[in-house]
């Protein structure tokens, strides 16, 4: 189905948005050693910078959705581009670790609005007869961003310094914003009348707040660790007590109860997307300390994975036009666990051809399961819920993102303590992947079954 031509400007403006964002959440990764050299910080710590930009995508993305639906999805979009390019900005000049991490919070904050807004636009303006073309140009966006991440990042790091990628990045959201502003009118309102949920917000950020908090400090401050997931538990009880009672919740619960098909949609992308960020965290070190690469090699290393997640993006596609979607995400999910259960029992004396291996088997999984995923979920949601949905869709994403941190955050620190990875470090960090890669890898496994089991009455 062929691109609307009245549609050209918002499409430019958000696949622009879905390819600078993921490129420096890529690029991040593939350069963590530089940073954590540059801010002296430990190996928990690094977790931490993908962590809290996680957690902020996780908050905000729910947030977002439903902010969208009241004040527009426009709006939205151009006020997350705002404030991903001043944090980025900012960030680029911090000094302190935990200074950084606040920024890159903020950061998480402003993708999160740039990435439901966008994803409710895009759906509002396609209809169901256009939407997997729209899903499929979003997609091949995303996936170029993640591919050009760890290979640009790795440029820039290696010539003038990490600080320029987030420098960069913030005149790219800023173009990002001044391109919605100035060529694209098209806007998405369907609540216009009804009241935010300022209460379900703050329940939910607490909770998520509380859900790193316990993670980060359960191998060497248990005490605070268990309190803190007591505290989750405990808020996640009142939120959805709150949120049962409301009439324009931040997440409908009642939605998805009333449907198997959401749910299990958004249970099966959480842990697909865990598994994803897992991966590439493990990898960035495990390629430049076991295997004494250079970042900028390491770059072009890690960009085949979202190269393969492109390649494959045409192949997802004709699948889901042939095949129930039901079996092409089952396919996705087999394929994604199948790599990390090989890439749990790697060695420093492994090949590192095997890392392209494991890495293609993951890229075309993510490609096959994503797109026909949130097709599903987008049409099981219906077109009145649309800002719900693309909220959900982001929340399911970056929630996987947040329970991979955790896991990794958390093995860290168990392995290794507050010592950073180095060669003397090795043994301990190998025994952390081997660890998250395995529950990631029978994770998929059920993932495959949420899959196959929502189509069956």
């Amino acid at each position: 189905m062929a691109v609307e031509r009245a549609h050209y400007p918002l499409l430019f403006a958000i696949c622009l948005s879905l390819f600078t964002t993921p490129l420096m959440a890529a690029g991040v990764n593939a350069v963590l050693p530089e940073i954590g050299a540059s801010l002296e910080a430990s190996a928990a710590q690094l977790g931490l910078v993908s962590g809290v930009y996680s957690l902020g995508l996780a908050i905000f993305q729910l947030t977002s959705g439903s902010l969208g639906d009241i004040c527009g999805h426009r709006r939205i979009f151009i006020l997350g581009a705002i404030i991903f390019c001043l944090a980025s900005l900012c960030a680029g000049f911090c000094s302190l670790v935990y200074v950084f991490l606040f920024f890159r919070l903020c950061q998480g904050i402003g993708g999160a609005m740039l990435s439901a807004a966008g994803l409710a636009l895009l759906a509002a303006a396609a209809g169901p007869e256009r939407r997997a073309a729209y899903l499929g140009l979003s997609g091949a966006a995303v996936y170029s961003g993640i591919a050009c991440g760890p290979p640009v990042a790795g440029l820039i790091a290696g010539a003038i310094g990490w600080r320029w990628l987030f420098w960069l990045n913030a005149c790219a959201s800023l173009l990002v914003g001044s391109l919605m502003r100035t060529a694209s009118r098209v806007e998405w309102r369907p609540a216009r009348e009804k009241p935010f949920d300022w209460a379900g917000a703050c329940y939910y950020a607490v909770a998520m707040s509380m859900l790193i908090l316990g993670s980060a400090s359960a191998a060497d401050r248990p005490a605070i660790g268990i309190s803190a997931f007591c505290l989750c538990g405990l808020t996640l009880v009142f939120f959805r007590r709150h949120e049962n009672h409301n009439v324009f919740p931040v997440l409908n619960f009642r939605l998805l109860a009333s449907s198997r098909v959401l749910l299990l949609s958004c249970l099966a992308a959480l842990v697909n997307y865990a598994s994803f960020f897992g991966l590439v965290f493990y990898f960035s070190f495990f390629i430049q300390i076991a295997h004494g690469m250079s970042v900028k090699i390491t770059g072009f290393i890690l960009a085949f994975q979202p190269l393969m997640q492109l390649a494959a993006t045409p192949l997802a596609t004709r699948l889901c036009n042939i095949w129930p979607t039901g079996l092409v995400c089952a396919l996705g999910a087999a394929l994604c666990g199948a790599g990390l259960l090989v890439a749990a029992f790697l060695t420093p004396a492994s090949p590192l051809g095997l890392v392209f291996v494991i890495q293609g088997l993951l890229g075309a999984g993510i490609s096959i399961f994503s797109l026909s995923n949130t097709a599903i979920l987008l049409e099981s949601a219906g077109r009145e819920n649309i800002g719900q949905a693309s909220g959900l869709t982001g929340a399911a994403r970056t929630a996987g993102q947040l329970v991979s941190m955790c896991l990794t955050t958390a093995s860290l620190a168990f392995f290794l303590g507050s010592e950073p990875v180095s060669i003397a470090t090795l043994p301990g960090f190998m025994q952390s992947m081997r660890v998250n890669l395995v529950v990631l890898g029978l994770l998929n496994i059920c993932a495959v079954w949420m899959a196959l089991a929502r189509n069956h009455d």
